[in-house]
């Protein structure tokens, strides 16, 4: 019988891969270890089962035996995912026919993990779009609009099509941040949207409205922000039909801007992933923890710690875990001073090669695992 309050079991047989388990199932609650085949099967013979079970087959010669003996030791309902270096067609085949329900090639990332242990469980979203939707948040100040704008500066440099979506209709600074002027449209598009969504059928002009307020700003990249403020939160409804509209246009879809606490949360919760920006202050730990409450173990996101105002904080490192429940940070965004000169209008704001890193870093842990199709876009 599978166990209700454990939701996955590890084994790693180097300390790279237990890493990447560690930050891939994040925010749920699991039991990871060093050890091979052997340790685990020791183990899963004597524990309540898990939902499911990561195990580090490196070593592994006779891939039939190994998924027998798996079998006999796991519950029924327990998800198996394999882990190793040998990468041939025949291994792998004859894991999935005893029984594996994936097998994960070293190195392997967090988002390898994450997107294995959701296909696994069933809690892949279903979605009517090719590219990937990912939601922000964070406190007022935590960098999440410069973060946002650099992630999608990255995407389109490295060949992917980048699309921005800023729905803060009175302080989104992503049009600045991008140097693009917003077109004009957008509360009416949204309203259309909703419309056809409680209609259950989508009005003729709405395919051009979509490519109307969406604004080239470089190659391969597009804003999609309001053009003045005035405009009332739109519905979730609206709002998720656009972005996947435009996940049909472009890879990455990034929407920020969401101040509406209860579309903010709706739209971070059907998201493809999600990013939780704070800042080492209370007021900042504060909203980061609510928010990771009401999202829940069913919808983790990946955290990130921001120093985007000074280059320290009162509160010790100590303090940060503790008020996050002992998690640390999957990405840590540190204090560039080029990007503080600029947001205080006394520097061009080209940020430092720590900075980069960072965001390097954190488009790694949004894509690694993602099989982004071509885009669409001319």
């Amino acid at each position: 019988m599978v166990s209700d309050s454990l939701y996955a079991r590890g084994f790693a047989a180097d300390a790279a891969t237990l890493q990447a388990l560690r930050a891939g199932l994040g925010g749920r609650k699991v039991k990871l270890q060093r050890g091979r085949l052997a340790a685990a099967l020791r183990r899963l013979a004597a524990e309540p089962a898990a939902k499911l079970v990561f195990v580090d087959l490196d070593g592994v010669t006779e891939p039939e035996a190994a998924g027998q003996e798996l079998a006999a030791v796991c519950a029924f309902e327990t998800a198996l995912i394999g882990i190793g270096s040998t990468d041939t067609a025949q291994f792998t085949r004859t894991l999935f026919q005893y029984g594996m329900t994936d097998y994960l090639v070293k190195p392997i990332s967090p988002a390898m993990v994450r997107e294995a242990s959701a296909a696994a469980t069933g809690e892949l979203p279903d979605r009517g779009y090719a590219g990937r939707v990912t939601a922000f948040a964070g406190s007022a100040g935590s960098g999440t609009s410069t973060l946002v704008a650099a992630l999608a500066r990255l995407a389109a440099a490295d060949g992917r099509t980048a699309t921005v979506v800023d729905l803060d209709p009175a302080s989104g600074r992503l049009p600045a941040l991008l140097d693009a002027a917003p077109a004009d449209g957008l509360p009416a598009l949204l309203d259309a949207l909703g419309a056809s969504e409680s209609a259950d059928s989508e009005p003729l002009a709405v395919p051009d409205g979509i490519d109307g307020v969406r604004v080239p700003v470089d190659t391969g990249l597009s804003l999609v922000a309001h053009s003045g403020p005035g405009a009332p939160p739109p519905g979730p409804e609206a709002v998720l039909e656009l972005l996947g509209l435009l996940a049909n246009r472009t890879h990455l879809v990034l929407v920020a801007g969401l101040a509406d606490p209860e579309l903010r949360l709706e739209i971070m919760r059907r998201a493809d992933a999600r990013v939780l920006l704070y800042e080492p202050t209370l007021a900042s730990l504060s909203a980061a923890v609510r928010c990771l409450a009401l999202l829940g173990a069913d919808h983790p996101a990946t955290l990130a710690q921001c120093f985007s105002r000074a280059p320290r904080s009162a509160l010790t490192a100590a303090h940060i875990r503790y008020a996050i429940a002992d998690r640390r940070p999957d990405v840590v965004i540190p204090f560039d001073p080029a990007l503080h000169a600029a947001a205080t209008g006394a520097g061009s704001g080209r940020p430092g090669k720590a900075y980069r890193n960072a965001v390097r870093e954190m488009m790694g842990r949004l894509t690694d695992s993602w099989a982004l199709a071509p885009g669409s876009d001319a």
